[in-house]
């Protein structure tokens, strides 16, 4: 489907920002401005931002020229928390420091911070909100005594953006809508609101008063980026900012930059992550933050702003697991990559590093123009604006902007649509967007506006189809839970406070019909134990029966539901393969419950996705027998080779009774003479899931090793969306199959576990990642989640993708 986009920086359907502005701390870039008298007591901070620095000291917004009296907000360190500190005469009256992190700079936060010490309640004087939802946890928690004045709109100290009182601790990336409402408590609907469609968090217009020392930076005069838009003209002075820091990406479209949670030791990035440069001989490697997408034409353009005479690469290559592994070689060497080189005028090609005459040599100040027509298939290389030839063709997989250097010294700016450097012509795409040196040729800037209509993810709110929910158990029986958004087909339980069996449930088998993925045995049909009793519309139903095993809803002891719709329960007779088949399935999220009797033989058996299933999984329901895994994923994609569920095991050895990936396709997946998938008689159910673009996505990676100590700097993993769920398990080497989701962790660090294949009660305190806007980054080596070269592979659900239908992009988590 095609959606319209409207010219500029437009919205589709709804509110645009139209410039940002972009700090980079190396330059001690800030605003400051004198403060008018108005309530000391009573006012609120709001604005959009864009990270592009992660473990270091950023400030967002200070008031004060000492630590006598201030106030600070600020990103703390390595901790990467939300600090925000009240003192007078040197003591701290107010403080949160949150337990969230936040590490995502591919995407736009919003934080609004309300002080109102005039509120009866302690905890109502000081509130924190991220992308509308409000910060409950923290590590330090100090409320403000009653009327508790502070240092803002006192007219005898200054206000500060990107600075610490003015001179340390600067902001690096970039920030938009920015407010100050002096004398009231506003909450975060005052200038954002939930999409009706997706569920993300976007801005509004705000139509309120701002107070005698209220102001609005909106950034939009190049000439005066520190005029004040709210009529009060309390206007800030600019430092070391120019006119090249006003940029197009803003919360309503968030532009690609250089990705800095993969990146190779010596590399530092700066201009908004726009700009690269290094301290090493080494050859390193970096990556954009958008992959492209599979269809429609793709333009950016890279100059080399100061050179030693070192090799070059600029190109794409394959999004896969191996990404991070490979940031200290060329991208040539190791990965599927397709690249011009500076030195030689060579178009390289990898793996293997295949060298192929091509276009002209390049240095200093060429700009390198990069246009890939992912309808045809073909990448086109220009040097200052002439075309060098198209060197490949027949390009068909999801590829990343790719981008190498060698020697130290050596500057690469790379230019998205949002560059860090003077501009002298000025060339916007097809669609209004993007400022480029030349003419983009018939190919888009990447950004969110222009991915809505070339990605058209047909999921913008995974909730509607993939939702968690978690409970405390109170005793009573039956009991029944609503609020998932549809009727769950699919539903998972596991205790999380003790030591109890998984339950696996799906409304083809039927209530009562239990199966646990952490053991073979055959189904059981329950009623005098914990079981679920109803499949309802918005939920289901759980009784405890008699017994008292902890399975439902036991007082006081904490579960889990992972649940999936599928066809709200009806199922169909499914002829396509030589097996009949009962199929209930869901084209539009790509998964499907699949019952079966084995045959004994060579048969295939209709699963009704409409597209080749990416990852099946097998139980025999009349028999003790092993959870049989198979997928199409690097890792597990051999032909007949499965990797069980139950188990910690790796991937198997080729076994001839195995169902052969190759042989699925968009109706039918093969069965052959495997016990545990096809037995003469035997009753089987599959559920087989397949990619959907920006919902869900089975696939693999390469640990890096990190993380085991002291590193957080794990493997990144890209999915095109924010996740909700991710399950990992190691195919190279004996790990459990570890379970991550956004309910148990609503915030990052994501660390409370569960592993598929055990009773083992949830643990929790090993920092296992961060889930992101795009993806997943792993932070520590949680129990084989990274280790060094081995393969893992995952399978993950969105909650939003990284920019919905209609142009929403989704927030940074």
């Amino acid at each position: 489907m095609v959606f319209p986009i409207l010219g500029g920086n437009s919205a589709v359907g709804g509110y645009a920002i139209d410039n940002s502005l972009r700090f980079n701390d190396d330059d001690s870039a800030r605003l400051s401005a004198t403060q008018l008298s108005g309530s000391t007591t009573t006012w609120t901070f709001s604005c959009w931002l864009k990270r592009s620095e992660i473990g270091q000291q950023n400030s967002i917004f200070t008031v004060g020229s000492s630590s006598t009296n201030d106030f600070l907000m600020y990103f703390s360190g390595t901790a990467d928390t939300i600090d925000i500190i009240v003192r007078n005469s040197s003591t701290i009256n107010g403080r949160l420091n949150t337990n969230a992190v936040f590490r995502d700079a591919s995407a736009w936060y919003h934080i609004v911070f309300t002080y109102d010490s005039t509120n009866a309640t302690s905890s109502e004087r000081m509130r924190l909100y991220i992308n509308g939802e409000r910060v409950t946890s923290f590590s330090t928690e100090t409320y403000p005594s009653l009327n508790q004045i502070s240092v803002v709109n006192n007219s005898s100290y200054t206000m500060h953006i990107s600075s610490i009182r003015g001179g340390a601790d600067y902001f690096d990336g970039y920030m938009a809508e920015t407010y100050l409402i002096d004398g009231q408590a506003l909450s975060p609907t005052d200038f954002g609101e939930f999409d009706e469609d997706s569920g993300i968090w976007k801005p509004i217009e705000y139509t309120g008063t701002y107070g005698t020392n209220g102001f609005y930076l909106d950034f939009e005069n190049s000439g005066s980026l520190g005029a004040d838009k709210s009529g009060n003209g309390n206007n800030f002075t600019p430092t070391n900012l120019a006119s090249t820091d006003q940029t197009t990406d803003t919360p309503t479209n968030n532009f690609a930059t250089l990705n800095p949670l993969i990146l190779g030791g010596s590399i530092t990035t700066s201009e908004g992550n726009t700009t690269t440069s290094k301290s090493t001989t080494a050859f390193k490697t970096f990556y954009g933050t958008v992959p492209i997408p599979t269809s429609g034409k793709f333009y950016w353009e890279v100059v080399e702003t100061s050179s030693s005479s070192g090799d070059v690469l600029v190109g794409i290559c394959v999004v896969d697991g191996t990404l991070s592994t490979n940031v200290d070689t060329y991208p040539t060497d190791t990965l599927t990559s397709y690249c011009y080189y500076s030195g030689g005028g060579n178009f390289n090609y990898g793996p293997g590093n295949v060298n192929v005459g091509f276009g002209a040599t390049w240095g200093q100040n060429d700009v390198i123009g990069i246009l890939f027509d992912a309808d045809a298939g073909t990448l086109t290389f220009y040097k200052n604006g002439v075309s060098q030839g198209t060197p490949y063709t027949g390009l068909t997989a999801q590829y990343i902007p790719v981008f190498g250097t060698y020697l130290n010294g050596t500057t690469l700016s790379v230019n998205f649509g949002n560059p860090s450097f003077s501009i002298s012509s000025g060339n916007s795409d097809a669609n209004g967007y993007g400022n480029f040196e030349y003419s983009p040729s018939g190919g888009l800037a990447l950004c969110t506006q222009n991915l809505a209509t070339e990605l058209s993810p047909t999921i913008d709110d995974g909730s509607q189809y993939f939702n968690t929910l978690t409970w405390t158990g109170n005793g009573s029986n039956p009991r029944s839970f609503t609020g998932l958004g549809f009727q769950p087909d699919f539903t998972w339980h596991k205790v999380r406070s003790t030591s109890a069996s998984h339950m696996l449930y799906d409304s083809t088998r039927g209530v009562g019909k239990r199966l646990h993925s952490n053991q073979t045995v055959a189904e059981a049909t329950e009623t005098a134990e914990g079981t679920i009793t109803s499949f309802d519309s918005d939920g289901f139903t759980l009784d405890e029966g008699t017994s008292n095993d902890f399975y439902v809803n036991d007082s006081g002891v904490t579960y889990v539901a992972w649940n999936w719709s599928a066809n709200a329960g009806s199922t169909s007779s499914n002829t396509d393969g030589s097996i009949t088949s009962t199929v209930q399935a869901n084209t539009t999220a790509g998964f499907s419950i699949v019952t079966y009797t084995g045959t004994g033989a060579l048969a295939t058996v209709g699963h009704g996705l409409g597209i080749t299933p990416k990852m099946i999984i097998w139980k025999r329901r009349d028999s003790a027998t092993n959870w049989s895994v198979q997928g199409t994923q690097s890792g597990i994609n051999t032909d007949q080779t499965e990797i069980v569920l139950n188990s910690t095991g790796t991937v198997s050895g080729v076994d001839s009774r195995l169902s052969r990936q190759s042989q699925w396709n968009s109706t039918t997946f093969e069965v052959n003479t495997y016990g545990d998938q096809n037995a003469s008689g035997g009753t089987f159910v599959a559920y087989c899931f397949a990619d959907v673009e920006g919902y869900s996505k089975f696939g693999s990676y390469i640990g890096n090793g990190n993380g085991t100590n002291t590193s957080a700097d794990g493997t990144f993993v890209y999915l095109g969306f924010k996740p909700s769920w991710v399950m990992v398990k190691a195919s190279t080497v004996a790990q459990s199959w570890t379970i991550f989701d956004n309910k148990r962790d609503n915030y990052n660090v994501a660390d409370k576990f569960l592993y598929a294949n055990t009773s083992d009660a949830e643990t929790t305190g090993y920092d296992a990642m961060d889930f992101l806007s795009n993806g997943f980054k792993l932070r520590k080596n949680l129990n084989g989640t990274n280790d060094s070269d081995q393969t893992f592979i995952y399978m993950a659900f969105a909650k939003h993708p990284f920019v919905s239908s209609t142009g929403i992009p989704v927030t940074a988590r």
